[in-house]
Order: C-alpha cells, then structure tokens, then sequence
C-alpha cells in the first residue's frame, strides 16, 4: 500500500446471504462474481489467509453458502490504487467544514478503496469522530465538498442546499463547439443500451417503459470559451442526480472530455476496469481523468449569514 499521511484503519466489511439461485455455485464462485474488485485467484488468496469468515468460522472456496450465512471479511492487507491527498480546507466551524476535493479520489470506501479515500482522511488525519458528507463527487471529479460532524448537522445543511436559494455550479470541459446557453429540463433513466449497469441517459421526454427508474432533471449550461474541438461550460444545478451533468451532456452529444463512461465510447471504462487502457486512449480522452470541478456552493442555514464557498478550476484541467 502506498504510504498513508495517517494511521490505517482496518478494513472489515460484512455480508447477510439472502436468496440463493442455483446458479449461485461456490462461496469462491459467489464472492468473484458479487464482489469482483478483486478476481478468483485473489479471493482464493484471501480465503487461504483465513482472511473471510462464515458464522463466524474460517471459510474455504469450495464451500457450498446457505440462506442466512454471515460473511465477515477483514483482510490483514489489501493494496489499494494509488490517489492524490492535495486537500484544501476552505472553512471549518464546530458543525462542518468545507474541502476542495482533488481529482483521484473517492468521497467513501467502495471496492478496492478503503483507507485511500476522503473518509478515511477526515477520519484519522483530522480525527473526526463522525463524517457525513452533505453532498458527494465522483471518484475523478474534484472540488468543492461539504462534511457536516454530527447527523443533525447533515440534515440541516442538506436541507439547505436543496432549499430554493442554494447554488451549486460546475466547470466542465466538453468536447465540441456547444451553445452559448443550453437550459437542459427532462428525465434520467438507466441506458438499456449500455454494458455498463449504472450508466444513465437523459431525454426531454419521460420513457414510458421504466416507470419507477426515472428522476426528473434540471441544467442550466452558459459556454465560458473555446473552439471548434472543445468548450469550456458552467453547469447549474437545478436538481441534484447521479451522473446529471455527465448523462445531461452526453445525450446532448457533447461528452466531457477525459470521462471513461460518458465520454466518445464506454469502452474506454471497460478497459479501465481491466488495467487496459492505452496511451492512444489518454490521447482521445484528453485529459486523465474526468474534466468535471464543483465550483461554486451557496446555501444558509437557519439563523446563519448566507455562506458561499468557491474553487477555482485546478491547474490538471487547464486548457484555456
């Protein structure tokens, strides 16, 4: 594992086996497929190690799971890719305090991420006893981001920030000549169309044919500069959705450049996920990761003075 800024924390993660299909097979076969940011061979790894227990009692691979079976997984060491720690601290009072989240680094653990996230920083480096993000960016998205200390908190800046008068802005780089505004009103919805599960597409029209899958979304884009390949936007959020800017965008066939999943082709994400990626990829994405950068926040809380929060677009984004 790369060198920590602070104290490890030991990762455990446990799991309730529900409802069993036949083609459920092995604990070995149920973990690489449930859990696949690691592969067979390092599952079986981790069961030699006696690292994964079931109810409690060392497992072996070839073991057949039940209804009800608890798995419990603590690896004594789990190598986690490499991230970027350059996190500013903007503001902080005794309810909450605001970062400026870098570019290579995921807001929660997830997968292989653990101790190489931003919860672990606040966690161990800043020694919060609690951490509740208000609001959360993807992985390779940078910029601003709110961590309330206690639940109460959270709520009531969440509460905030979806009230009328909050603000949340981006910069994002697309690839393309867009408009010189675009007020984008319609639906999300899963991408039937994609390899990739959690991918989303945006239409202006709600499908009828996945009712319950549907979320109402609202962007406001204004072009601050560039050319004919590329442009520089603000985005305005007007709801708050998974993946609204970067769905919003590619339905409207100007990517973001530099995003692996909604950008020129999704190939480019499955071969990330499999360590593929070429050089002559990196070229066409143009940047190496997403060009996405929470800019601008302003909301207030009951019996406080507006607050506004803002972050410059970093210098790994700069083109223009």
């Amino acid at each position: 594992m790369d060198a920590l800024p602070f104290q490890p924390l030991v990762r455990q993660s446990n799991c309730s086996i529900g409802q069993l299909t036949p083609e459920t097979g092995t604990l070995l076969a149920y973990l690489s497929s449930r859990f696949n940011y690691l592969d067979a061979e390092e599952w079986r790894e981790q069961l030699l190690a006696g690292n994964l227990l079931r109810n409690g009692h060392p497992a072996t691979a070839d073991e057949l799971l039940c209804p009800g079976d608890q798995l419990q997984f603590q690896p004594r060491f789990l190598p986690e890719p490499a991230v970027s720690w350059d996190i500013v601290i903007l503001h902080e009072d005794q309810d909450s305090l605001v970062v400026v989240k870098p570019g290579n680094l995921p807001c929660h653990p997830a997968g292989r991420f653990f101790n190489h996230t931003l919860w672990a920083w606040l966690k161990q480096f800043l020694h919060l006893p609690e951490v509740h993000f208000c609001q959360r960016l993807d992985r390779e998205t940078s910029g601003l981001v709110i961590v309330a200390k206690t639940a109460a908190a959270a709520a009531q800046i969440s509460r905030a920030l979806h009230s009328c008068g909050a603000v949340k802005e981006y910069l994002v780089i697309v690839h393309g000549a867009f408009p010189d505004e675009e007020y984008c009103r319609g639906w999300l919805y899963p991408d039937r169309d994609s390899a990739v599960r959690k991918k989303r597409v945006f239409s202006s029209r709600e499908p009828c044919e996945v009712p319950g899958h549907c979320e109402s979304a609202s962007t406001y884009f204004r072009r601050l500069a560039g050319g004919a390949s590329s442009s520089l936007l603000l985005a305005r959020l007007e709801t708050g959705r998974t993946h609204q800017i970067r769905a919003t965008l590619h339905s409207l066939g100007y990517p973001v450049a530099g995003d692996k999943l909604y950008g020129l082709d999704e190939q480019f994400f499955l071969r990330q996920a499999q360590g593929q990626l070429t050089g002559a990829d990196y070229a066409r994405l143009r940047f190496p990761r997403q060009a996405l950068h929470a800019t601008r926040i302003v909301f207030a809380r009951p019996g406080r003075e507006p607050e506004e929060y803002h972050s410059p677009l970093p210098a790994d984004l700069q083109l223009f």
